[in-house]
């Protein structure tokens, strides 16, 4: 069956499609973030049109990666939310867990909590940690509660209560009480969203699901009710921030997990990617309209870890926003998109983001009303982003306005309107090269040692300028590189994502206990990838377990051992386990030190497809029927505008070589080839960069 994806984006919304006979198209709209199912609407309507003169003929599979999530959290549109917990526990949201992202700061701030304070309830009941009722539940505190509910106009509500990752049955209870008294109400609980340890982190996440549940719920809604009036019937599945496929009703129960459901799918491309080119580890970098997000991909698989932090109050410092337990993929996120403004600052310098023009107005050169000067805009007036080719040419960039709003910046800051767009490119390359090295060295991993991915609409455009300022010698920009998210969804597995927390000491090993949790694990996992279509004999179970020493505060993840092991031999393997993991992380070990579980996790998955034949060319000659013609393109390296040869890299010929500097334009992107480099097409129209 033929599949068709797309990937919302803050700017862009991209669509990959892969037929039956292998062949791939690729197509990008504008997005429309009033309405973002009426951009994915629109690209599929206009990409189906280019596979059949009847498009409603067409069997699909219909893969998605959304902002929706992402954006109601950050923007602050979700639906108003109450916090149910256990009473006396009503101020954990604004308590937090009493950490400080900066211990100086006398008045340090963090987010508004997503459920107001007169919003927060607390019910009569208590479960102690053994699992003992210390207090029955008081119905009667419910039933007040759903009055308060009613009166405050309530669409969804968060129910956390101590200790209920372990020992649902309060919570559960309270959970069936609120639906009965109001079927319209959406209802979270902790032990199904995140049954995990630490009260605030457990409450967090469901908070943050029950916010967008309903927003959530009525995209999948809608947007499955439009592309059914055109025919296409079938369930979607939706990217998790795992890297993982999972069914409408799956991502509608839980959209928690598909916060960062674009950037996962761009480093699952990634991988595959660097597989295709025979790299083992690679750093992927992914840039499109907003932001920018760069992974450490070792070994050929991202890094997967089981929290993740959203809506900083201060971006870049770790705490200061709201954390989630949720698997996602290892990454780290800049303000730096094409659409991030540039500004003078308060000290009179030059800044670039967080703010973004994004997809309405946009930048300057969109002529769509934005008046801001933007990374864009400046790439438009270096010659790196020709203003006729833009998408394949559908799309003619207004390169006076983008002088215009050049202008005013560069007169506000006493420079010439070039030497203001290539500060804003310049510095925008800084902020994601700084980005990186503290990423990959946090894993004690030098950039240097790595080959860069580029990927998104302007990764390929910044590729050049970031590989140099890390050392970097090879850049691999893929074929159709602007669209590589959506790509990433056509291989990426159906997985579902599961973990318990249960406290286990390896020297007190209880292994009936380990298989009951495993199979809870399994169980709940099942359904959900057997719901997307997976066959029962193909589906794999990935288990770990989040391990410390006793008394540490924080955990390792660790691969389980085979569970056909005895239990002997099982018990050595996993301390062996254990003691590689912690000697990889922190150079010792503690070897008198007891060890512990803490929480069992599992990925349940299906098969991982693959677009290997997709991605070959055949093309043959010399390649100078590939050059379009040339422009003035300005260089660090000369300090001044070049008449630069530009090719178009479909019409490239696999391993003949293009001297830079040079500028190779895809429909979706544009790659940068400086003057130190050297580029050639492999055998699967990937573009080969090498930098002296």
């Amino acid at each position: 069956m033929a599949k068709l994806a797309f990937d919302t984006g803050g700017t862009f919304t991209d669509f990959a499609f892969l037929g039956d006979d292998g062949r791939l198209l690729l197509h990008k709209v504008l997005s429309t973030p009033s309405d973002p199912a009426q951009a994915v609407v629109q690209g599929i309507g206009e990409l189906l049109a280019r596979v059949s003169p009847s498009p409603d003929s067409v069997q699909l599979q219909i893969l998605g990666a959304t902002t929706v999530v992402t954006n109601a959290v950050l923007e602050r549109r979700g639906v108003d939310t109450a916090f149910v917990t256990t009473d006396g526990f009503q101020d954990m949201l604004r308590i937090r867990n009493e950490g400080r992202y900066d211990l100086y700061d006398l008045k340090i701030q963090y987010p508004e909590p997503l459920a107001r304070r007169e919003h927060s309830f607390g019910v009569r009941e208590r479960i102690t940690a053994d699992g003992e009722t210390a207090l029955a539940l008081d119905e009667g505190s419910v039933a007040r509660i759903v009055e308060r509910l009613r009166a405050a106009n309530i669409g969804s509500v968060a129910v956390c209560l101590l200790h209920a990752y372990r020992f649902p049955r309060h919570e559960q209870a309270v959970g069936e009480l609120l639906r009965k008294a109001d079927q319209s109400l959406h209802v979270s609980l902790s032990s199904q969203v995140c049954p995990e340890v630490r009260e605030f982190d457990r409450a967090s996440t469901t908070v943050v699901n029950a916010y967008t549940q309903p927003l959530m719920a009525r995209h999948v809604e809608h947007l499955e009710a439009q592309l059914g009036k055109r025919g296409i019937k079938r369930q979607l599945l939706w990217m998790t921030s795992s890297g993982g496929l999972v069914p409408s009703k799956s991502a509608a129960e839980a959209p928690v997990r598909l916060i960062e459901s674009g950037p996962a799918a761009g480093a699952v491309a990634a991988a595959e990617y660097a597989a295709l080119t025979g790299e083992r580890s690679v750093l992927s970098f992914d840039m499109g309209g907003t932001t920018a997000k760069l992974c450490l991909v070792p070994d050929g698989k991202p890094m997967i870890g089981a929290d993740l932090e959203v809506a900083r109050h201060e971006r870049f410092r770790r705490g200061s926003g709201f954390p989630l337990k949720i698997h996602s993929i290892q990454m780290i996120e800049i303000g730096a998109g094409g659409g991030s403004i540039a500004a003078r600052n308060q000290l009179g310098l030059l800044d670039v983001g967080p703010r973004s023009a994004g997809a309405a107005p946009g930048p300057a050169c969109y002529g769509l009303g934005g008046t801001e000067p933007t990374v864009t805009d400046a790439d438009v007036l270096l010659g790196y982003v020709g203003a006729e080719s833009f998408l394949g040419g559908g799309f003619r960039l207004d390169s006076g306005a983008a002088r215009g709003a050049m202008a005013r910046l560069a007169g506000e800051l006493g420079v010439s309107a070039e030497r203001c767009a290539w500060g804003i490119h310049d510095l925008v390359n800084e902020h994601m090269s700084e980005a990186a090295a503290m990423h990959v060295s946090d894993h004690g991993v030098d950039p240097r040692t790595l080959p860069l991915i580029a990927f998104g609409g302007a990764g390929p455009v910044h590729a050049y300028g970031v590989a140099c300022k890390l050392g970097i010698e090879k850049v691999i920009c893929p074929a159709g590189a602007g669209v590589t998210s959506a790509v990433g969804l056509l291989i990426a597995p159906v997985a579902a994502d599961v973990s318990a927390s249960h406290v286990m000491r390896l020297d007190r090993w209880d292994f009936a206990t380990m298989r009951r949790i495993l199979d809870d694990l399994a169980a709940r996992g099942r359904p959900v990838v057997l719901g997307a279509g997976v066959r029962s004999g193909a589906i794999e179970h990935e288990y770990s377990i989040d391990m410390r020493h006793v008394g540490q505060g924080h955990e390792i993840n660790i691969a389980l051992p085979s569970l056909d092991l005895d239990d002997a031999a099982f018990r050595r393997q996993l301390r062996e386990n254990f003691f590689k993991v912690y000697r990889d992380l922190f150079g010792r070990i503690v070897a008198r030190s007891e060890i512990e579980a803490i929480t069992w996790r599992l990925r349940v998955s299906g098969p991982k497809d693959a677009i290997v034949d997709s991605l070959a060319v055949a093309a043959a000659g010399d390649g100078r029927e590939a050059r379009k013609g040339s422009r003035p393109v300005f260089f660090d390296e000369v300090q001044d505008f070049v008449d630069t040869p530009v090719y178009d890299h479909h019409r490239l010929v696999p391993g003949v070589g293009i001297a830079g500097p040079a500028i190779v334009e895809q429909r979706e992107s544009t790659v940068v080839v400086g003057p130190r480099a050297t580029a050639r097409l492999d055998a699967r129209g990937n573009l080969i960069m090498q930098i002296s």
